[in-house]
């Protein structure tokens, strides 16, 4: 995505990246891209930092307040320090004067925050698939695949709960299945989610 108020600049960075194979989406200011909204995969802004209304920086921080996580990389044709250190605390990926901007070290740029912004995405979606087969076990499921997180015998956990070992079985064979678990070591990496959760019940 690119956004400058520049339009001769905007067309000969469309078209530069064009011809490397991205897709672009060109947009005038800060409050066109909000309005439009965030983009449906793996993105990098190129934003630049002059622009009327809301200038570079403040839209970074507008996007970090709506959840965006996108990878940025400030334009600028004035070289402002300041405002570069300011960016970079915002977590902006870099810095770049306009004058003084390479082709290849741009695409290479790009191409690389596309790729994190796509991990990123990619360990995203996971937790959420992990988060909502949690959802899905009983609180009775959750008491038993939680201690059986932490090594205890189906055994122990029925004289913890105060129920039978077979009752454990069953409740832990569910837990397993909706976890999408298959062993006793996969349920045992879960454990640190299991202590999380089980603090903010």
């Amino acid at each position: 995505m690119i956004v400058d108020d520049d339009g001769p600049v905007r067309e000969s960075l469309a078209l530069l990246l064009d011809a490397a194979g991205f897709g672009t989406r060109c947009h005038r200011g800060g409050e066109e891209l909000l309005d439009y909204g965030p983009p449906p995969g793996p993105a990098c802004l190129l934003l630049d930092l002059e622009m009327p209304g809301m200038n570079g920086t403040e839209v970074q921080r507008r996007l970090a307040d709506a959840g965006w996580n996108i990878p940025i990389v400030f334009l600028t044709g004035h070289g402002d320090v300041p405002a570069a250190v300011k960016a970079l605390k915002g977590g902006a990926v870099d810095f770049l004067q306009k004058s003084e901007m390479q082709p290849s070290e741009l695409l290479e740029m790009i191409e690389q925050c596309v790729a994190d912004h796509r991990r990123r995405l990619m360990e995203r979606q996971a937790r959420e698939r992990q988060k909502q087969r949690f959802d899905h076990l009983t609180e009775r499921e959750f008491e038993v695949a939680s201690l059986a997180s932490s090594g205890m015998t189906n055994k122990a956990i029925g004289l913890e709960l105060g129920i039978s070992e077979r009752t454990v079985e069953i409740h832990r064979g569910r837990a397993m299945k909706k976890l999408g678990l298959r062993t006793v070591a996969e349920l045992a990496r879960l454990k640190p989610i299991f202590d999380r959760l089980a603090s903010t019940e």
